[in-house]
């Protein structure tokens, strides 16, 4: 089969490509690379052409605050009638999110539309914010979610801009008239999953992919110095629930000093942030969520100990019932009490370690899951 994978999230696009290239299929990303962390696209459909400029940046706001009008969704628009013929006639095609390509709604909706027209299938993933999860948190979810960033941030809502732009009528109305075309709509985590129990077209989780093949093994057995690294995206920082683990690495350094070290990363590309944690034992991923993102499974595939989501409607949602995950919870004392523990008992770092690394292999290989989307596929 020829498909087509619009749009680029964290490397989920990439690993599934991977697999379904295995399995002999000929595949295509279209995208923009998730912006700073550069992700790989065979044909380009951003634009950074104001942010390489102070002067121009300042022109685009300027433009932007006058008319609503964002200059580089027209960029974008012209780079994608650019590659329109490229873009056409897969037997598969496939959005990572409603809003795709990052555009205003009537710009997205003149690409989509054109997308729609000229390829067969149509494919959705559910693997970040889009209308129903937005929807669903507002309106249905109950207990914590990336809603408790409103309660934190300084500047309260506003935080969650991305989130609640979903709910908009034009992003709105793009979902529907994508969800019409498409054949299923795929979950690729509990979170997402949970969003869609009512939505006729979701598939059950199909876990998000992961590249295994030739990732190194990176468990640090020196245990002298317990590494504890955390990356932080600040555009994500409240969503993620940095500061809780922010305010609970104070403790730990106040109440261990020597027996540990901790790295903190900013804003880095993704090869970069993957090297940076090398000598870690313990990542720090995020609170605010009840499964792994794509930073979590890389480092668990490189036998980390992560602390991410991993309670109760995790293994609900996956239908099992463990995980080699530490439960981060929007709680500075449980992660205090968690972190102390593994500290205090350090030989365990490298047990949980080496489980992750097969909890990744065994449920994430991109190759078994190209299999699952080549089923829905055909």
């Amino acid at each position: 089969m020829r498909i087509l994978l619009i749009g680029e999230y964290s490397g989920y696009h990439n690993a599934l490509k991977h697999g379904l290239q295995s399995l002999g299929h000929e595949v295509v990303i279209a995208g923009d690379g998730d912006g700073f962390k550069k992700f790989p696209v065979d044909i380009d459909l951003g634009s950074d052409y104001f942010r390489r400029n102070w002067f121009r940046e300042k022109i685009k706001v300027a433009w932007w605050k006058l008319t609503g009008n964002n200059l580089e969704d027209y960029l974008r628009l012209a780079r994608f009638r650019e590659s329109e013929k490229k873009l056409a006639n897969f037997d598969i095609i496939q959005f990572i999110n409603s809003n795709a390509l990052g555009c205003a709604p009537n710009i997205e909706w003149q690409m989509m539309q054109r997308l729609l027209e000229n390829n067969s299938k149509v494919f959705l993933i559910a693997c970040g914010d889009d209308c129903e999860y937005s929807n669903y948190l507002v309106n249905q979810h109950k207990g914590y979610s990336i809603l408790k960033a409103a309660e934190n941030a300084p500047t309260g809502k506003a935080v969650l801009d991305h989130t609640y732009k979903y709910l908009g009528k034009g992003y709105r109305d793009n979902y529907n008239k994508l969800m019409k075309r498409c054949v299923n709509i795929v979950p690729s985590n509990t979170d997402y999953a949970m969003a869609l129990t009512d939505q006729n077209k979701a598939t059950s989780i199909i876990a998000a992919p992961v590249v295994v093949e030739n990732i190194p093994d990176e468990i640090n057995h020196d245990l002298s110095v317990i590494e504890i690294f955390m990356g932080i995206n600040r555009g994500n920082y409240w969503k993620k629930g940095i500061n809780y683990f922010e305010k609970a690495l104070e403790i730990v350094k106040e109440n261990y000093k020597s027996k540990v070290n901790i790295t903190i990363a900013e804003d880095l590309p993704y090869t970069d942030y993957i090297t940076s944690y090398k000598k870690a034992h313990i990542l720090l991923d995020q609170v605010l969520c009840f499964d792994q993102g794509y930073n979590a499974l890389q480092a668990m595939l490189r036998g980390k100990v992560v602390f991410a989501g991993a309670g109760e409607p995790y293994f609900k949602f996956h239908n099992i019932d463990k995980i080699p995950v530490i439960d981060a919870t929007p709680d500075v004392m449980d992660i205090v009490d968690k972190l102390s523990e593994l500290i205090e008992n350090p030989t365990t770092i490298i047990e949980l370690g080496k489980e992750a690394r097969k909890h990744v292999i065994h449920y994430h290989d991109a190759v078994k899951i190209a299999r699952q989307f080549e089923h829905f596929y055909k």
